[in-house]
């Protein structure tokens, strides 16, 4: 290219110095050579230029068409993850299609207790009650699934140690306590003891400390069911009469709040103790054998920071770990609490097993258990707490706590019992019925292997328990409406 262009400057000089006169014979051929190159050069830069422009189009056709992909591609990924969005949001939202594993195998196993109740089509409300800043929590059915006329006629429902307001409507709609007085007419509430799940919260107290769980069954006593029962009083009237039912540690609450404050006896209008728990000189389950220990187990707990007797983490709890709702043998720990309350299979719906299993085993105070140890360990004495023989000096006065003065209750009592109940045998509930008034009667179940646990959930609790409830309620409350 460069020699070529010298040639053509070099042909422009010789125009311009008349060349064709330098040379005249040689002018023709020289001109038309140079002509020729000329030409030859144009064309090769034209051909050049051409493939160029020829290779830059490829070459722009070619991103075009790569653009021009990858945004199909694009296009066709964000409309897939629609589709796959609208399927899911289908799925659980829009269409009224369901799963086939949706459904819970057994509500009742998972539901609370004020959802367990509205699912059976009765009204429930939830009251709390502030008692020494323990917000307890009451479950009410107001009025029977039928009838919306609340009545004068009240029933408080105390349950036992580790358990809660579910122990009343385990056995459902049929058979079930709650439900039973509800449609009976009755205004039905159940209080939930303080630390239990119902009623964990605190109003200033962080509920893992020592001080929130330095409580036992005589602070309920002394302060919050006499609370709970104001509370109702100022909610439905001052002319309210409330009849009090306690199973098991809900009648030793009983027993000793009459004691504790007498003025109850006047308040309430009648007691009724399912399987009283009160003297316990001869208490037949094997967890007497722990009794003695309990006291040692307790200090090391909580020296280690555990004041909350938890059932499943106990020695207890490996016990009865085959009870565990995840993977419950109904035979094993059916027979383990014949073991512990008493044989009875003619009673026992083992289908309310994991049921049962599921709202059973809450948390207490170790004061608590430590305050029943010592009234095994003390036999026939009725008694409050021993801290101790310095400590009792300090607290009573005393080396040794104060029993609970039984000659001071007055009111009303009807005691349930029965002869195949380890956990309250027929000499301890004849030696409590001999301190009460002459007014209390004694119900002895007329079922030879009924046991402590078959008051809440036995398949003929119809006729061996709330029939007779029933019929005595009506004596109690027959000037109320």
């Amino acid at each position: 290219m460069y020699t070529i262009l010298v040639y053509l400057i070099f042909f422009t000089k010789v125009q311009s110095f008349q060349f064709d006169q330098f040379l005249p014979e040689q002018s023709d051929s020289i001109l038309n050579f140079f002509k020729e190159q000329s030409y030859q050069v144009e064309r090769a830069l034209t051909s050049s230029y051409d493939r160029a422009v020829q290779m830059k189009n490829s070459f722009d056709n070619y991103v075009e068409e790569q653009k021009n992909k990858i945004n199909t591609e694009i296009n066709r990924c964000i409309e897939n993850v629609k589709d796959k969005g609208r399927q899911i949001a289908d799925s659980f939202s829009y269409l009224p299609t369901e799963e086939a594993d949706s459904k819970l195998q057994n509500p009742d196993v998972t539901l609370t207790v004020p959802a367990r109740i509205a699912r059976n089509g009765y009204r429930c409300e939830t009251h709390t009650v502030v008692s020494k800043g323990y917000l307890l929590n009451l479950h009410r059915i107001p009025h029977s699934k039928n009838d919306r006329k609340i009545s004068s006629k009240t029933i408080l429902l105390q349950h036992g140690i580790f358990a809660s307001s579910a122990d009343w409507i385990i056995n459902g709609p049929d058979k079930a306590l709650a439900y039973v007085l509800a449609d009976a007419g009755y205004d039905v509430w159940m209080s939930n003891i303080r630390g239990n799940r119902y009623s964990k919260e605190h109003a200033w107290l962080k509920t893992n400390t020592k001080t929130y769980w330095n409580f036992s069954w005589h602070d309920v006593a002394l302060h919050d069911i006499p609370n709970i029962i104001d509370y109702i009083i100022k909610l439905k009237g001052g002319g309210t009469k409330i009849t009090y039912i306690g199973h098991s540690m809900g009648t030793t609450i009983l027993f000793a709040m009459l004691t504790l404050r007498p003025e109850y006896n006047k308040i309430l209008t009648g007691g009724y103790a399912l399987a009283p728990v009160v003297f316990m000189s001869e208490f037949k389950s094997p967890i007497k054998s722990l009794a003695p220990v309990t006291g040692n187990v307790a200090q090391m707990e909580m020296l280690y920071g555990s004041h909350e007797f938890l059932l499943k983490n106990s020695m207890f709890g490996e016990i009865v770990s085959s009870c565990n709702v995840d993977y419950i043998d109904n035979k094993i720990c059916k027979n383990i609490i014949f073991q512990l309350c008493g044989e009875n299979e003619k009673q026992c719906n083992e289908t309310l097993l994991p049921v049962f299993v599921s709202h059973y085993g809450d948390g207490t105070s170790w004061k608590t258990v430590l305050h029943f140890a010592q009234e095994i360990v003390a036999s026939n004495k009725f008694q409050q707490f021993d801290f101790g023989p310095p400590n009792n000096q300090r607290m009573y006065g005393n080396d040794q706590p104060p029993e609970y003065d039984l000659r001071k209750i007055t009111l009303p009592i009807n005691l349930f019992w029965a002869q195949n109940d380890l956990l309250s045998s027929e000499k301890d509930v004849k030696m409590l019925l001999e301190k009460l008034p002459s007014t209390t009667h004694a119900y002895l179940v007329p079922d030879p292997k009924f046991n402590h646990l078959d008051y809440l959930w036995a398949i003929d609790a119809s006729t061996l328990i709330n029939a007779k409830i029933l019929s005595s309620l009506q004596s109690t409350f027959k000037d109320q409406i």
